[in-house]
């Protein structure tokens, strides 16, 4: 505003802002007055300290400290200006910034804490923590980690840091439960800070848990986000773990960790990773069973295997396939079963399809191909069809089928015969067949869903 309006007072108070509360800062002097932790101090002083603009809207970063840190930012800066364009003049504009640095100055109480202990200075910042707003999981364990590393904390910080390196924008507390629970009893997350201090309680245990979680982060980040590079070598076992994250299903991620924690080779995991697909397939897709329920299996499977009470496949296998719904009901639900969800929808069909016909497979690029509505969405007056079977009827399987860009922006909301000149002109196999109807009826879908079954139930096996 100073540079802006050229308004003299505007120009002290910057420059009163600038010494009192920013501080300066050169390659050669550091008075900045507040200095964030490792993670945040460079971020923190370069684009919020020094505001070095255009930097700051570009660089998004991936740390979830640093997104904060920018939201907080941006909320205050768009508030205060909302109050500032309301102005009539530049003088009112000033006046209305003086007030609120005004009220900053008087209401806002900052409260400076200091110790020349470092394990005080941790007991300090867990007391603080115990009141107003609850803090992460995964900040009270690493302020209890570098508490009690004593000798280690240098190296506990590092590791520390690496972690987050590693994990990028996913929850570190997500990550510690499902290796917590890859291990132990199973824990939710308002017991897991009390069952982790209880557990790592000396310099060694600190060691030796930072050290394996680092080891496992990187299969983690693979497990959250398959799309930005795999952990494992066989394709089998990336394009089951792909398929599972497009099932939104997470559950799974403990056994995933204690299989690789006790060195199971690939063979054996790309098996029990099929499995898991099939279970999430048959169970929660086709039989409509909520993903979360199977929580506590995946976790008591887990911890099983780390105590090595289960050590081979079949013993692990044997746990999971009894809880998977069999081929005969497997196919009863699948009967009737609807998806509404696209891009599982998506891959369902994509799955049956590259079957069927291994030959000419569909790519997996969702948005080159669309999910096709062979009954239309909006019927208008060219489907004569009950809107109440219209409604019953419209996300069935057999309803579904896939197109890519072109033809499906020519079928639209098209007669049945007028779509069937698109499908016959389709490369997918699944359209091939549906040029052999005279009509799109519902005993036509329910004939096609059943006959779909038939080939869901060998695609999503059960391997013994």
């Amino acid at each position: 505003m100073h540079e802006k309006f050229n308004i003299s007072d505007a120009q002290d108070i910057y420059e009163d802002i600038k010494i009192k509360f920013i501080g300066r800062y050169s390659e050669t002097k550091n008075e900045l007055k507040l200095t964030l932790g490792e993670v945040d101090k460079e971020f923190f002083r370069t684009y919020i300290q020094m505001f070095r603009k255009k930097e700051f809207e570009v660089n998004v970063e991936k740390i979830p400290s640093h997104i904060k840190i920018k939201e907080a930012y941006n909320y205050f800066y768009n508030e205060i200006k909302k109050k500032l364009d309301d102005s009539k003049n530049s003088n009112e504009q000033y006046l209305k910034l003086k007030e609120i640095y005004e009220t900053f100055l008087s209401k806002i109480k900052v409260m400076y804490v200091e110790t020349d202990n470092e394990y005080e200075a941790f007991i300090i910042f867990e007391t603080l923590n115990a009141r107003g707003k609850d803090l992460e999981t995964a900040d009270l364990l690493k302020n209890h980690l570098f508490r009690i590393s004593k000798g280690n904390l240098e190296l506990v910080k590092n590791t520390w840091q690496k972690i987050l390196e590693t994990l990028e924008e996913i929850d570190v507390t997500r990550y510690i439960r499902h290796y917590w629970n890859s291990k132990y009893s199973f824990s939710r997350e308002k017991d897991l800070y009390k069952r982790l201090r209880d557990k790592i309680s000396t310099p060694v245990d600190t060691k030796e848990f930072i050290e394996e979680i680092e080891k496992l982060s990187p299969l983690y980040k693979s497990l959250e986000k398959p799309e930005n590079g795999f952990y494992f070598d066989d394709k089998d076992i990336n394009e089951s773990l792909t398929n599972l994250r497009i099932m939104d299903a997470s559950t799974f991620f403990p056994l995933i960790l204690a299989l690789e924690n006790k060195g199971f080779n690939e063979e054996i995991i790309k098996k029990i990773v099929h499995n898991i697909e099939t279970l999430f397939l048959r169970n929660c897709v086709i039989g409509d069973k909520v993903a979360n329920k199977y929580e506590i299996l995946f976790s008591n499977l887990a911890s099983k295997i780390t105590t090595e009470t289960l050590i081979d496949f079949e013993s692990i296998n044997k746990e999971l396939k009894d809880n998977i719904l069999s081929d005969e009901e497997f196919l009863v639900a699948f009967e009737t079963a609807e998806i509404k969800q696209v891009t599982t929808a998506k891959y369902v069909l994509r799955e049956i399809n590259d079957f069927y016909d291994n030959e000419t497979t569909i790519i997996k690029d969702n948005n080159k191909i669309q999910l096709e509505h062979i009954m239309p969405k909006a019927l208008g007056d060219k489907w004569n069809i009950d809107n109440e079977l219209h409604t019953k009827y419209l996300n069935k399987i057999g309803n579904l089928t896939l197109l890519y860009n072109k033809l499906n922006n020519k079928v639209k909301n098209n007669t049945f015969e007028v779509k069937k000149q698109s499908y016959s002109e389709s490369t997918i196999q699944l359209n091939k067949e549906l040029i052999n109807f005279k009509e799109w009826s519902i005993k036509n879908i329910e004939s096609r869903q059943k006959k779909l079954s038939e080939i869901a139930v060998k695609r999503w096996s059960i391997i013994e």
